[in-house]
């Protein structure tokens, strides 16, 4: 049986990235409004949302200047700190803050840039094997050989006018494939298994002799199936009165 593979979905347009938001501005501003550990704060955001060299390397340098004004300044007593240690200490802070505010407005576009996340196209659909179909197909016909049993035993008049068991009739409804034993012509039941043309005729006389079965044993006993195929009879054989 061919199976259809489903039609793909279209791909919605893409929409066009844009650029930061204004918002995003006082991130770059971070390292003039917090001098000294603005920098450090302004870079470590940028690494968490683009961890790269471009974003890491500068959080380690400017983290590294921060520390290091201090080790500049703790060593001293107040207003003993030497000159070369008040003017490298100035020239740190001078790199942090407003070096590290240029720095982050030139990368601002590249950290706050809408992050595209590539999608992977569909595999092709494979080809589904010829038994991939048969499981489900024996489970479908199992339920409506069940549904069409309910109906017989609720309703065996409405189960006669759909034609549940009667696949030499027009029928309204699927059954799955039953055999009405009290009905169907001798050249309907010799096509079920264990059957054959004499033993559909002796079925046929009987019912015809006496009326119709009452029951599957009742089959089985009097016109003599053989025990190999009694659990198929009993699968597709159904008694309507």
């Amino acid at each position: 049986m061919p199976s259809t593979p489903p039609s793909p979905h279209p791909s919605p347009p893409a929409i066009p990235a844009r650029g930061p938001g204004a918002a995003t501005a006082g991130w770059a501003l971070l390292p003039l409004l917090v001098p000294g550990a603005g920098a450090p704060l302004a870079f470590g955001i940028a690494a968490g949302r683009r961890p790269s060299a471009r974003t890491v390397a500068p959080l380690i340098a400017y983290t590294a200047a921060f520390l290091g004004f201090f080790a500049l300044i703790l060593p001293f007593d107040v207003g003993e700190t030497p000159d070369w240690a008040l003017w490298s200490a100035f020239l740190v802070m001078l790199a942090s803050t407003f070096g590290a505010a240029i720095h982050a407005a030139a990368i601002r576009r590249y950290v706050w840039a809408p992050v595209r996340t590539e999608t992977a196209p569909a595999p092709p659909p494979k080809p589904v094997p010829a038994g991939d179909w048969v499981a489900p197909a024996l489970d479908q016909a199992a339920r409506l050989r069940e549904d069409a049993r309910r109906l017989a035993d609720g309703d065996p008049s409405l189960a006669k006018r759909s034609g549940v068991g009667r696949p030499d009739q027009p029928r309204h409804l699927d059954d799955g494939g039953l055999v009405d034993l009290n009905h169907a012509p001798a050249d309907v039941l010799r096509d079920l298994p264990g059957f054959n043309a004499a033993l559909a005729a002796q079925v046929r006389e009987r019912v015809e002799r006496i009326g119709p079965f009452q029951s599957l044993d009742e089959v089985i006993v009097e016109v003599g199936v053989a025990p190999g195929f009694e659990r198929h009879l009993r699968e597709y054989a159904v008694l309507i009165p």
